[in-house]
């Protein structure tokens, strides 16, 4: 974000309803000026990284958010990103129809129960979950749906290509518990750069064409957590 910027931020569940009754923390109020209800709206006064902090009586989560001072965001700069369900992957993103309902691409994960297309807003508001494929198919997604913050009753006909699911980023190569120098003979091999992006060197951003894929290891030097992010210009 820019320092004078407002975005919005909500908690949801797994399948991208929001919650509600929503309680909210911020590392540093005085940075990140707050409207707080079942969504929250910050404001931010200052440069600097931040902490979100959400909790309802379903769950919570976090999300980090930095400020920048200046006019424009750096050219390739990562506007957003979200966390991958656990034990699912995603495949393919897609941007939706033109359309004035909010939403401004379409995901999609491959779980292990099957399918699912998310959709998401310009400022990486998830807005809706849903399960489209039982199976390990290819499946198209959805066009542009009417403005509604739920889910539709059934995906409504494709105005994409199918996705081609075989389409893998360094992310999808790697299984947790990779030991860090494997992991570096793999992004040698693949002619990938990454950066350190912790002072222990236990925190790895590898940058791949339209994603970053960002590792963490333990004090094992083994991977642990891993999380694909999609740029968007």
């Amino acid at each position: 974000m820019l320092v004078g910027e407002s975005r919005p931020f909500r908690l949801v569940d797994q399948n991208g309803r929001t919650q509600h009754d929503v309680s909210w923390t911020i590392s540093n109020p005085a940075a990140l000026q707050a409207e707080k209800n079942d969504e929250l709206i910050v404001t931010a006064k200052q440069p600097g990284i931040f902490r979100i902090s959400a909790q309802s009586e379903n769950g919570a989560a976090e999300a980090t958010v930095k400020v920048v001072a200046g006019t424009s965001l750096p050219q390739g700069a990562l506007k957003w990103s979200s966390p991958e369900v656990g034990g699912c992957t995603v495949k393919e993103v897609k941007p939706a129809a033109p359309s004035a309902n909010g939403i401004d691409v379409y995901a999609l994960t491959q779980c292990g129960d099957g399918q699912y297309v998310e959709a998401y807003t310009a400022d990486g508001i998830q807005v809706w979950r849903r399960k489209i494929s039982g199976g390990s198919g290819s499946a198209p997604l959805p066009k542009a749906v009417p403005a509604s913050r739920a889910a539709p009753a059934s995906p409504n006909p494709t105005v994409a290509n199918p996705l081609n699911l075989n389409s893998t980023s360094i992310c999808d190569s790697l299984s947790l518990g990779t030991g860090q120098s494997k992991v570096r003979e793999l992004l040698e091999g693949r002619k990938l750069s990454f950066s350190d992006d912790s002072p222990q060197g236990r925190v790895w951003l590898v940058e791949e064409s339209g994603t970053q894929c960002k590792l963490w290891f333990n004090d094992k030097s083994v991977l642990a957590k891993k999380r694909k992010i999609f740029i968007t210009e």
